[in-house]
């Protein structure tokens, strides 16, 4: 081909046809560009496919991990409301020890010492620069603010893990026997079982309650007891609150993915 187009270019110069050579030459560059042209478009329509490609697996992967992100900020949100309710109806049986029920007190206490913390499942669409890849802006925006959404959330669980391990257990290990808490955990209540990542293990009644009496109207009427119950209604209700509003941002983002894909 390239020595046909000579031929033609050498016989015109040859025969001194100077205008029909310009025209000629004109034709062949404009033969060369419109080649180019479909190359570049070859190769954006191979990139755009590519692309494609990724940004649907990359959804499918985030619409798996926000699914499953979403079914454990679920449960940890039932836990806390256990929390709320609990330590509500123990400051009740501290301001009224006449309706007090002994038997709920160790329920009550044992839903009251937990640490529910959100781990959820992160990739690293956002921490690899990869956000690029969703062209959907108001699900992009979204997503690079998942970080800082969860650190509402992770910031008051970490607040409750140090009130209950540097108030809330040590108090407890000098007014209550907290071999009853334990075994009120492991044997009547759900508890444990919420926590564990194997939800359909079983666990053994491995502990028994102390035999020694428990004077539940002195130990609820401590003026100490009734400020960490205090601090356990007010730590669980905020983190409680925040997982909702996190929930929210989870079900928009899950909304969004799923628009995405029946569009794709």
């Amino acid at each position: 081909m390239i020595k046909f187009f000579r031929h033609f270019r050498q016989g015109y110069i040859s025969e001194g046809k100077t205008k029909k050579y310009v025209l000629y030459a004109i034709g062949e560059i404009i033969l060369v560009v419109i080649g180019i042209l479909i190359a570049l478009s070859l190769n954006n329509w191979k990139d755009a496919t590519v692309q494609h490609k990724e940004e649907l697996q990359t959804l499918r992967q985030i619409r798996e991990e926000f699914s499953a992100n979403l079914a454990q900020l679920d449960e940890k949100i039932s836990m806390r409301a256990a929390m709320v309710n609990a330590g509500t109806m123990l400051l009740t049986y501290h301001d009224d020890p006449s309706i007090i029920i002994p038997d709920s007190v160790v329920v009550y206490l044992a839903r009251t010492t937990v640490a529910p913390t959100f781990d959820p499942i992160t990739n690293d669409l956002i921490s690899g620069g990869r956000l690029y890849l969703i062209r959907n802006l108001e699900l992009r925006s979204k997503l690079s603010k998942w970080p800082s959404d969860l650190v509402q959330v992770t910031e008051e669980e970490t607040a409750w893990i140090f009130i209950l391990r540097n108030n809330y257990i040590p108090f407890l290990y000098q007014n209550y026997p907290v071999r009853n808490i334990n075994a009120a955990k492991w044997n009547r209540l759900d508890v444990v079982q919420t926590m564990l990542m194997d939800k359909t293990s079983t666990t053994p009644n491995i502990f028994r309650s102390s035999k020694e009496p428990v004077d539940l109207e002195a130990f609820l009427a401590n003026p100490k007891l009734a400020d960490i119950l205090s601090s356990v209604v007010s730590s669980s209700l905020f983190a409680k609150t925040q997982s909702e509003s996190l929930r929210k941002n989870i079900t928009v983002i899950l909304a969004l993915i799923d628009s995405e894909l029946k569009a794709k």
